[in-house]
Formats: C-alpha cells, structure tokens, sequence
C-alpha cells in the first residue's frame, strides 16, 4: 500500500493505491486528506473486492494513519487480527516504480479537470498496465466498476 499525490483540477490529491504480492493492482482510491478515514476507506474498499484474497501481510510505509485504520477494520470484523503490516524502508517498492505509469500519463494530459474524470482516467491506466502485465480479468472488473 501506498499513496501518491496528483494534481487534479487544479488541486493536489493524493492517490492510494494498493498492489499483491505479484505485482498486480488491488485497487485505487482518490483523496483529499491523508489521515485515518481516507486509509481506512481505502482499505475497506479494496478488501471488499470479491477477485481479492485476503491478505496476509501489508507492506506499507510509515503513514501513521495506516495503523489505526487496520486495527478498526480488525475490530469490525472485516480484516483477519493474524494479518501483519511491515514498516521496512524499501518493503514497498514494487508499488512505488509502479506510480509512475498513472503519474507520467496524467501529466500527460495536463491533469483532469474533474474528480469523476480523474477515477475514470486512473482505471483506464490501471487497466492498460493490468492487461500489459496478463491479468486481464481483474483489469476488465476495474473498468466496469468505476464507469458506473
């Protein structure tokens, strides 16, 4: 888990994303704030994803928010109390090369001048990298969830 900042109708928002063990994209979620609600949003989010397994580990970086968000879903049921979060400096560097690809074509295009337009631009890129890498059926669910 990771997030990025973006610009997006002028204003700066920050990017959470999630990738598996196998480089694959969980999900992605668009935020104004940075603090507990918007992990903990973006957490239960892509935990409810039905081609998701469970995780067992989470490899983060050292967000104070991300904590208190997995102890809340823990406490809700929603999240195993056996899945563990590493805090490594370099444990998460499959997602951070990985921001590039939204980054350089966001940039591209000068940024989207709406929130809606921003969710779907970011999994259409999603989708493209999901197919480029052969997950080809997760990539086409992200594509149906985010134009509804």
């Amino acid at each position: 888990m990771d997030e990025t900042f973006v610009r997006i109708a002028g204003r700066w928002m920050y990017l959470f994303r999630a990738v598996d063990s196998c480089g694959q994209t969980v999900d992605f979620y668009l935020s104004e704030t940075r603090d507990r609600e918007a992990a903990k949003c973006f957490l239960k989010r892509a935990l409810t994803n039905p081609d998701n397994r469970a995780p067992h580990v989470f490899a983060r970086d050292r967000l104070r928010s991300y904590p208190a968000a997995i102890r809340e879903l823990q406490n809700e049921g929603q999240l195993r109390r056996s899945c563990r979060h590493r805090t490594r400096r370099y444990a998460n560097n499959r997602i951070e090369s990985d921001h590039r690809h939204v980054k350089r074509r966001l940039r591209a295009m000068q940024g989207p001048r709406t929130r809606a337009t921003a969710c779907t631009v970011i999994a259409g890129i999603e989708a493209v990298q999901m197919i480029r890498k052969s997950c080809v059926k997760k990539a086409l669910h992200s594509v149906v969830l985010y134009e509804r």
